[in-house]
């Protein structure tokens, strides 16, 4: 008896450490991607996440080297190689290692919003316009979404900010849905919630890695949320986000490093 709760005792000590204990660096990239298009796809949404440490949200629009291509913005990377080389392209921005990566298709995030019964968000703005031949409405102040209101959330590229502008949504967004997730009274609707992410999402991780990855953002949180910063310029007359990589060295000492 005694033999066995020593066994038993030995294994809790040793998921706990699994969970705790930092393993490879503990950065994912999640990169949000319309796999509806018949072009290939690039990615609309770019953000590296550090269990523990923080968000680094970076404009799509982003004027990087693309390993093997060139100069480009830094959502091609995905159509040219895969997620392998947008992974590649964002270390050569943020100069840090990231082990991990997600590309979640943008329809995870109406059946992730649906499973969940609804996401409640502070709108900043009213929001109207046509998104796949359906028109959404969405007046400012605090609202809860359903599914495809949450999708056309995050994806409104109006109003003079563009894509900053998305980008601080698709923040307020993620903070929402966090706290709907861990939620006590979501607690029922965890395992649909979890069927949808999988289903809509390509990632290097097992479930197990992924579970692991969670869990640890979920115990030491996420502190400092920026953005990549830089400024708009027209090149040759396309429009980038050009970095600054002083003040963006910052950025990410803050959030990633």
């Amino acid at each position: 008896m005694r033999t066995g709760l020593v066994l038993l005792g030995g294994l809790l000590l040793l998921l706990v450490a699994y969970v705790v204990l930092p393993v490879g660096t503990d950065r994912v990239v999640l990169l949000g991607s319309d796999a509806r298009s018949a072009e290939p796809s690039r990615s609309d949404t770019i953000v590296v996440a550090k269990a523990g440490g923080g968000v680094l949200a970076v404009p799509r629009d982003t004027l990087v080297e693309i390993p093997g291509i060139g100069q480009d913005k830094v959502n091609a990377a995905l159509a040219h190689g895969g997620p392998e080389l947008a992974v590649e392209t964002l270390e050569g921005l943020t100069g840090v290692r990231i082990d991990n990566y997600a590309v979640v298709d943008f329809g995870a995030v109406e059946e992730v919003v649906d499973a969940l019964g609804g996401v409640t968000v502070e709108v900043g703005e009213p929001i109207q316009y046509t998104l796949d031949g359906r028109y959404v409405s969405i007046p400012a102040g605090r609202q809860t979404l359903d599914g495809f209101e949450a999708l056309a959330y995050v994806r409104y590229r109006g109003g003079p900010t563009a894509d900053i502008g998305r980008i601080a949504r698709q923040q307020e967004f993620l903070r929402a849905l966090a706290a709907e997730v861990t939620s006590p009274g979501k607690l029922v609707r965890l395992p649909l919630v979890a069927r949808a992410v999988w289903a809509n999402v390509e990632t290097n991780m097992n479930p197990v890695s992924a579970a692991r990855l969670v869990l640890r953002m979920w115990l030491f949180g996420v502190d400092e949320v920026e953005v990549y910063p830089g400024t708009p310029q027209y090149i040759g007359g396309v429009a980038y986000w050009v970095p600054d990589r002083v003040a963006g060295a910052r950025a990410v000492e803050a959030t990633i490093a």
